[in-house]
């Protein structure tokens, strides 16, 4: 028997100082089996980060053929295609063929040293890819913050989020790479 989804829902204010974008979301996520915490609050930062109307997450881990995050126009094509970690070669270039825009969000930094070089030796020239690297810089990990129900409060300024609930705060780096 296969294992199911945790369903987790948070509730956050956002404060986005860099695009002026203030607003109170309501996000119910699915942790899949095969994907830890860390990775899921990833997820629910890179959806704050890139926040605007009509962005979703899609069934991402559970179909292979989908990004973990999306923003389609209103025929339904994908506008941004959204990953998070180092997708392979294959999948940029599906979601190039399936998209006007790419944003690739990664925070493994042991993965990124292997993953980056053949991304940009692939997609130097694509001006549809972004990849960008999410940066922990508290002695707490995100996943301190985890439960079914959060309630958190979310400032992005200057590249950095400082996400927190009553009683933690954890700040996080966004840096966009560099593919040329």
């Amino acid at each position: 028997m296969a294992l199911g989804s945790s369903i987790y829902k948070a509730n956050v204010s956002l404060a986005n100082l860099d695009e002026s974008v203030y607003e109170d979301v309501s996000l119910t996520m699915a942790l899949h089996p095969s994907e830890t915490e860390e990775r899921m609050m990833m997820r629910l930062l890179t959806f704050l980060y890139c926040f605007e109307e009509r962005l979703e997450f899609s069934d991402g881990l559970n179909n292979p053929d989908s990004p973990d995050i999306w923003k389609k126009n209103l025929m339904g094509d994908v506008e941004h295609w959204i990953e998070i970690g180092q997708p392979d070669e294959k999948k940029i270039k599906k979601a190039c063929g399936r998209s006007e825009r790419v944003s690739i969000f990664t925070f493994n930094e042991f993965k990124l040293s292997t993953w980056l070089p053949k991304i940009k030796t692939k997609f130097s020239q694509n001006k549809k890819v972004s990849v960008y690297k999410l940066s922990v810089k508290d002695d707490l990990d995100i996943h301190s913050l985890v439960q079914r129900t959060m309630e958190l409060n979310c400032l992005l300024e200057d590249q950095s989020f400082f996400i927190s609930d009553q009683d933690l705060r954890v700040q996080v780096a966004v840096e966009k790479l560099k593919l040329l």
